[in-house]
Formats: C-alpha cells, sequence, structure tokens
C-alpha cells in the first residue's frame, strides 16, 4: 500500500554510508535511552519504543537492509548496556532479542512491500498486525532466556511481559513509522477541525473515571472519528500517543482494570493485548477513507 511507503527522508541516503551508520546509531541510543527512562515498575521497560522505531527505518530504506547496519545498531545497544547497566552477559542475549524483532520485522516488511501495494490496503494493515504478534513471540522468546534471573521472574512471566509489551508496541509505533512524511504545506488548525482530538482525550478522561477493564475501549469511537477526518499519519501519531497514555495509566494503577477474583493471565499482558487491538481498528478505517478518496478522484 502506497502510504505505508511514502518517499523517503533525504537525512538517509543510499551513496551516503557514513552518514548512515551515524543516524543508525545515533537513533539507537536515543531510543534505548528513551526505553530506559521507561522502566516504572521493574527491571524491564514499560514501553519499549527502539525496536518498532528502528524495524520501520530499516523496512522504509531497502538499502539499509545490511548486515553492517544492523551490527552497528546491535554494537550502540551493547555501548549503552555496558555504560548504564550491570547485566553483564545477559547484555548480549538481551539486547539480541532486539535484533530479532528489528531484523525480523524489517526483512517481512521488505519482502511483501510489493505484494502490499497490489492488495487491497486495509488487508495490508492486517498483515502487519499478524506480523506484529509473530515477531514479538519471537523477540519475547529471546529476551526471556536472557533476562531470566535478572528481575526474579520465571521464565514464563517473561515471556508474556516481553511478547505483550514487543506487540503493543509494534502496532502502535510500525503504523506511524512507515507513513511518517514531511507535510506538503503548513497544517491548518481550527477549533471545528480540533474537536475529534478533543473527544480523545475526554475519553481518555472517562476512562480514568470510570475504571474497569471495557474502559480501556472508550477512546475507539473518537478514534475512529480522527481517522475519518484526519490524513493517515496523523491518525497514527493520535493513536500512538493515545494507546501509550492508556499503558502508562493503567500500569500506575490510574485506570483501574483489576477484579476481584484472581486472573490467570496478567493485567498488563491483557491490557497490553486489548489496546493494540483497539489501536489497528483506525488505522484499518483511516486506509479504507484514503482508498475510497482515491477511487473518487
Amino acid at each position: 500500500m502506497r502510504a505505508f511507503f511514502s518517499s523517503p527522508f533525504r537525512l538517509l541516503r543510499e551513496e551516503a554510508p557514513l552518514t548512515n551508520a551515524v543516524v543508525i546509531f545515533i537513533l539507537t541510543t536515543l531510543f534505548y535511552f528513551l526505553g530506559a527512562m521507561m522502566r516504572l515498575v521493574e527491571e524491564l521497560s514499560l514501553f519499549w519504543p527502539l525496536n518498532a522505531v528502528m524495524a520501520g527505518v530499516f523496512a522504509r530504506y531497502a538499502f539499509l537492509r545490511r548486515w553492517h547496519y544492523y551490527l552497528i545498531s546491535y554494537a550502540a545497544m551493547l555501548v549503552y548496556d555496558a555504560i548504564t547497566t550491570n547485566w553483564g552477559m545477559a547484555s548480549l542475549i538481551i539486547n539480541f532479542s532486539n535484533m530479532v524483532f528489528i531484523i525480523t520485522m524489517a526483512q517481512l516488511i521488505g519482502a511483501k512491500r510489493r505484494q502490499m501495494l497490489k492488495t487491497p490496503e486495509p488487508t495490508s494493515v492486517l498483515k502487519l498486525f499478524g506480523y506484529c504478534l509473530l515477531v514479538a513471540l519471537l523477540c519475547g522468546l529471546v529476551g526471556a532466556i536472557g533476562a531470566v534471573g535478572i528481575n526474579g521472574e520465571g521464565f514464563w512471566p517473561l515471556l508474556a511481559d516481553w511478547s505483550g509489551e514487543q506487540f503493543s508496541t509494534g502496532v502502535l509505533i510500525l503504523p506511524g513509522v512507515l507513513t511518517m512524511r514531511w507535510p506538503r504545506k503548513p497544517p491548518q488548525f481550527s477549533l471545528q477541525r480540533g474537536i475529534p482530538v478533543v473527544t480523545v482525550v475526554v475519553s481518555a478522561i472517562a476512562s480514568v473515571v470510570i475504571g474497569g477493564a471495557g474502559s480501556l475501549a472508550f477512546p475507539l469511537p473518537t478514534l475512529i472519528w480522527c481517522a475519518v477526518r484526519y490524513s493517515l499519519p496523523f491518525t497514527c501519531l493520535i493513536t500512538l500517543l493515545t494507546g501509550a497514555a492508556e499503558i502508562i495509566l493503567v500500569s500506575s494503577h490510574v485506570i483501574d482494570i483489576s477484579i476481584a477474583s484472581p486472573m490467570e493471565i496478567p493485567h498488563m499482558l491483557s491490557a497490553r493485548l486489548g489496546i493494540a487491538t483497539m489501536a489497528i481498528c483506525p488505522v484499518i478505517v483511516s486506509v479504507s477513507v484514503g482508498a475510497v478518496n482515491r477511487l473518487m478522484r
């Protein structure tokens, strides 16, 4: 689908390998830092944007899908860990799990790029949803093996937490990274045009006030309204901010989704899966509306 592979930024160019290497190292370090700052609950991060962002970057720029660029990203992770943590040899496996997500996702999207351009756009979004689920499980499997013993958790809880986080973060971030582009003209702001965004904020506040597991879906109708009114990249941005905010609010117990009876599945895993499932709906609506508009034109 064309919107998912818009024109690349000029910062990365095939004829400038040294610049590409520096940009990859800086991007990896920056988003590793942001993820490390989100270690609000346990030793592992609550929200880890690095893998989805870098996978999207490698997927967008085919000339970056080379082993030496992947190794530069991996080296940046190891350097950051060596400076800021005392994980030792476990850092090799944990960061290798990050590379499993990045490389596998980039290769999957890159291999299906031409096919995605020919198939209906909603189908392409659903494929991306499936890729996120598959790659998150692979990443979580490797990461759980490396992280056993770091924070006292066993293998299966780590696998659930790791896979759930990678799945939800991938679904929230990847559509935005793949559709991001410079605006052709300055955006125009008006009170009437901003009403859908206001309703998203109101629905998020209602989630906090009312609580319960069902409250996580309160923003969905307003996000679909945004998908109808706004462009695909802006819809992806609003969806990302809403989903990330809900994850943080649930983890901080501001949104209370727990119940009196015990649950076999951890609450955060359930919340992340629900938020990821909600987040893909506005993207499907947005690409469908874009396809209809192009057909009408």
